[in-house]
C-alpha cells in the first residue's frame, strides 16, 4: 500500500507539472464595443483588453504560449501592426511576454523589434531571449511626460545584449470573433534554466497588450510544493480510509 501511495503522489505531481500555466485577467470582457477606461484597461477596451495568457512546456524543449486579447484601432487586428492612437502620442505595438525568476529575465516578442520599434535586427518574433533587463513603456515610447497610461510598467525585453535561446520560433494569429484575437507562439529551446523556471513558485509572468501598457496581465506560478503536499494529503486520507474500511470488516 505504501508503494501505491508513493506512485500516486509521483503521478499527481507529474500531471500537474505537464499542465499549462494560465493567468486570467480580472476583467473578463470579450467584445466590449466602444467602452472606455474601466479601471483595468486604459483607453478603448476593444483595442487593448487582455483575457488570458497560457504557457505550456512540452517534451523535447517545445514551449507553447497562447494569448487571448483585443488588439487594433477597431479590435481584431491579426496583423499585430502598429496602432496610431492620434494626436502627438507615439504609435504603439504589442508587448513581449516577459518572464523573470530571481536575476534571470527572458522575453518572447510577438513582433520583431529593437528597443524603439519594429526591426529585423533586434528580437525576432516568436523566439526566446535571455535579456539583461526589461524596458518600460516610457523608455520604448521615448515619452517623458507620463501621460494617461502606465509609463513605468515593463513592456519589452531589452534588445541590447540579448541572447537568443530558441530555434524555430513562430507566431500565428487568428480572429476569435468581435474585437478578440488569439495569438499562438511556439518555439523550441534547450535553455534548461528557463525550462526549470517555468514551474518554480517564484517565477513571475507578465504581458502588456501594447507598448503603452494599456492593459497588463501578471501572475506568479503557484508553489509546486503546495501541490505535492496537497497530493500527499489527499493520498494519505484515501490510505487512512482504506485502513479503517479494512478494520471495519
Amino acid at each position: 500500500m505504501i508503494r501505491k501511495l508513493t506512485w500516486l503522489v509521483i503521478l499527481l505531481a507529474a500531471g500537474l507539472a505537464a499542465a499549462p500555466i494560465t493567468f486570467t485577467d480580472p476583467y473578463g470582457g470579450q467584445n466590449p464595443g466602444n467602452a472606455a477606461n474601466n479601471g483595468d484597461v486604459i483607453g478603448l477596451l476593444r483595442s487593448f483588453d487582455i483575457r488570458s495568457l497560457s504557457v505550456n512546456a512540452l517534451s523535447g524543449g517545445t514551449v507553447q504560449i497562447q494569448i487571448f486579447m483585443n488588439y487594433g484601432t477597431n479590435g481584431g487586428d491579426t496583423t499585430l501592426s502598429g496602432i496610431n492612437i492620434g494626436g502627438s502620442f507615439p504609435t504603439v505595438y504589442p508587448g513581449d511576454v516577459l518572464i523573470r525568476n530571481g536575476s534571470n529575465r527572458w522575453a518572447i516578442p510577438l513582433i520583431s523589434h529593437d528597443n524603439f520599434g519594429p526591426s529585423s535586427s533586434g528580437l525576432l518574433a516568436g523566439n526566446l531571449y535571455q535579456v539583461n533587463s526589461f524596458l518600460t513603456a516610457r523608455t520604448v515610447l521615448n515619452d517623458t511626460t507620463a501621460g494617461n497610461y502606465r509609463p513605468d510598467d515593463f513592456v519589452w525585453g531589452n534588445a541590447v545584449g540579448a541572447t537568443q535561446r530558441s530555434v524555430s520560433g513562430v507566431v500565428q494569429t487568428a480572429s476569435v470573433g468581435g474585437a478578440e484575437i488569439r495569438v499562438d507562439i511556439e518555439f523550441k529551446t534547450n535553455d534548461n534554466l528557463f525550462l526549470s523556471a517555468l514551474s518554480l513558485g517564484d517565477t513571475v509572468y507578465s504581458f502588456a497588450s501594447a507598448t503603452c501598457a494599456n492593459d497588463v496581465i501578471e501572475g506568479v506560478v503557484p508553489e509546486p510544493a503546495s501541490f505535492v503536499l496537497m497530493g500527499v494529503g489527499l493520498a494519505a486520507i484515501a490510505f487512512r480510509r482504506k485502513i479503517f474500511h479494512c478494520r471495519a470488516h
